[in-house]
């Protein structure tokens, strides 16, 4: 007999916690999987923990094949494996889903409905259409069929709207970018080991199948010339250059802008606690990574002159001054003078940048080439920042950021790093430890 069980690491968006899957002597394989419970964590990933608790859950298992009656977890994986799959797909990316219900209630960490209606989306566009799928069951779904639909997702042709006249026809474009692909793949895996988790299934047929290969393009960076540049040049819209200074020197995500009040700034802080995403309003900023962000003079500068242009503010002081100075401070620091109440749209955004940046002397091709976009000033802020000698501890603090593995996504020093200054620092700290031999 083989030793009971085996145990494996399965990653989740938020962590990594360790699964168990057990020996059938009948059957002989490895025919349960369950979940520990036990996150990978410390130098040993707490194994040993892992371990007792997959005892635990195999003497409970040996306990349920000896009953004469079909165990619980059994009824549960012949009904859910029995469901037709793209049913069962479109039902889980819905906002009154079990999953959803679970991220939202117990985790408190709700899904966007946004995300929820991409995956949703995904399914109808990428999945539904693909002819393995016809007819199958949740339970049915191998490795086998998912490698077909790899291949077919593969070879997958974008479809955009192009205007023809007065009306809109759909036009095909190029063949979708592994990344792309690989979006749509979670929405069918994150399903699928969801009910692998919940004992649903027996098995994952996703386990060790990978993603589509992608190259994605590193997304670009201003240097420290081109940064401080937008800090002389003339303003010809207050509105465009400030967003393109909280970008790149407060590190603030474009929902965070579109989000950010009159009230969250004060005493040359901004107090990061809202985060503006259409068709879901105000929400807190993502992760939740509320914080407080220094001003610099120069943002401070624009900050003065937006607020005394803000179509919200008091001009003169009177009887009601108190009272619309407190609506003010409500009002969104980039509000839209066509949509009162509603902060200024994406496109506004996408502009700014590109307004901004042609000023400095970027062109709007060599800012495609360089892959510089709204949030390519995050990332701006992150890599100088590290340049300029603040540490990550400190970085991931302004920027809200709770990993360090993600932080070094954002770090693109290669991109402006002057190498003759590097060279020098190089060469004068040997010649200092040469000396210090010498003497």
């Amino acid at each position: 007999m083989r030793y009971p069980f085996t145990l494996y690491k399965v990653k989740s968006r938020s962590d990594t916690v360790w699964h168990a899957r057990f020996w059938d002597e009948e059957a002989q394989k490895y025919a349960h999987s369950r979940t520990t419970g036990i996150p990978v964590e410390g130098k040993k990933g707490r194994r040993r923990e892992a371990e007792d608790e997959a005892k635990k859950i195999y003497d409970e298992i040996i306990l349920n094949l000896n009953q004469p009656k079909t165990p619980p977890f059994q009824q549960t994986i012949t009904k859910t494996a029995n469901l037709p799959l793209v049913q069962y797909l479109r039902d889980f990316w819905t906002t009154e889903s079990e999953y959803a219900r679970f991220k939202r209630d117990v985790q408190k960490n709700p899904l966007s409905s946004s995300y929820i209606e991409m995956n949703y989306e995904d399914v109808r566009r990428h999945v539904e259409p693909f002819p393995g799928f016809d007819g199958i069951t949740v339970g049915e779904l191998n490795k086998a069929i998912l490698k077909k639909w790899l291949i077919w997702l593969a070879g997958r042709r974008t479809v955009r709207k192009r205007k023809d006249g007065d009306n809109y026809i759909l036009v095909e474009g190029d063949v979708i970018s592994g990344r792309r692909a690989n979006t749509v793949i979670q929405s069918v895996r994150v399903a699928i080991r969801w009910a692998v988790d919940n004992e649903e299934l027996e098995n994952d047929p996703f386990r060790k199948l990978g993603d589509v290969s992608s190259t994605a393009k590193e997304k670009g960076v201003l240097s420290f010339e081109e940064r401080h540049k937008l800090t002389t040049l003339p303003v010809s819209d207050f509105q465009t250059r400030l967003i393109v200074l909280l970008g790149s020197f407060c590190g603030l995500r474009r929902g965070e802008m579109r989000g950010l009040q009159w009230g969250d700034i004060n005493n040359g802080l901004l107090f990061v606690e809202h985060n503006f995403v259409d068709n879901e309003k105000l929400k807190k900023p993502k992760c939740n990574s509320v914080r407080k962000v220094p001003v610099t003079s120069d943002v401070q500068k624009l900050l003065d002159i937006a607020r005394k242009n803000s179509l919200n503010f008091p001009q003169e002081e009177n009887s009601d001054y108190q009272e619309l100075y407190k609506k003010f401070l409500k009002s969104y620091v980039f509000e839209s003078p066509r949509k009162p109440g509603q902060p200024l749209g994406n496109r506004f955004f996408r502009y700014a940048v590109k307004s901004e940046l042609s000023q400095v002397g970027i062109t709007p091709s060599q800012q495609k080439e360089r892959v510089l976009t709204v949030h390519s000033l995050r990332h701006t802020f992150i890599t100088l920042a590290q340049l300029s000698g603040i540490s990550d501890v400190e970085i991931r603090a302004l920027v809200g950021q709770k990993s360090e593995k993600v932080l070094k996504r954002y770090s693109h020093v290669p991109q402006v790093l002057d190498f003759d200054k590097a060279r020098k620092r190089i060469e004068s700290y040997n010649q200092n430890i040469k000396k210090a031999v010498n003497e």
